[in-house]
């Protein structure tokens, strides 16, 4: 019966860690797009992934929640030692009704006639003078959506120090190896190519991977 904990469990995760990548593509593709043009159209096209993109990537992002807190409370149900990952998939939760609660106020004005301009974190691009690439994120996001970004971001690194946790387990290294590498693209969010790059890997490594855990349980039997 525990055996099954864990394969209900990595199941789950890994179908959400497919939804992932895909949206992740998706926001790639729009931070590369923001930075092949002027700045005034960058704040433009940032003003309507504000508004849009919230709303594009509700379901998605709702799938990729419930599957990761319904993966991670199986785990945790196997081995207190997971127990990590279900608290980082509550906070991922919170962060998706935050923006869900954005995305909500958004709707409800708009109904009502009012056009709402999100205010920028900074009005000026100077602390971040060294880099381009956290320009979309850091200064023209609104701040539920940046704090929502925060929150993800510490929700996902304490699910993959759990996936982590779980290769070391079931000596399962290449697992390892890309929580590893997904940990390590989420801190690098600042350099949104790189980071990409190294989520995206990192993603597919568990998600090929993970599969190989599940084979081996099975054959075990």
């Amino acid at each position: 019966m525990s055996i099954d904990l864990v394969e209900t469990g990595i199941e789950y995760v890994r179908w959400s860690l497919f939804i992932a990548s895909a949206d992740a593509i998706v926001l790639a593709m729009l931070l590369v797009l923001s930075l092949l043009i002027t700045p005034l159209a960058t704040y433009i096209l940032t003003v309507i992934i504000s508004y849009f993109l919230v709303i594009s990537t509700v379901i998605p992002y709702a799938l990729i929640v419930i599957l990761w807190m319904l993966g991670f409370r199986y785990l945790a149900r196997y081995s207190r030692r997971y127990l990590v990952g279900f608290v980082g998939s509550l906070v991922m939760a919170f962060s998706y009704f935050m923006n869900a609660a954005y995305m909500g106020y958004l709707v409800a004005n708009e109904l009502a006639g009012n056009i709402l301009v999100p205010r920028l974190i900074l009005p000026e691009p100077i602390i971040l003078a060294y880099t381009r690439y956290f320009i979309v994120f850091s200064l023209y996001l609104p701040l539920p959506i940046f704090i929502s970004l925060i929150l993800g971001m510490l929700g996902a690194i304490l699910s993959m120090l759990a996936l982590y946790r779980f290769g070391y387990d079931f000596k399962a290294t290449r697992v390892r190896l890309g929580a590893l590498l997904t940990i390590i693209g989420i801190l690098l969010i600042i350099t949104p190519l790189v980071s990409g790059f190294l989520i995206g890997v990192g993603s597919m490594v568990l998600t090929l991977d993970l599969g190989n855990v599940i084979e081996k349980i099975e054959l075990m039997r």
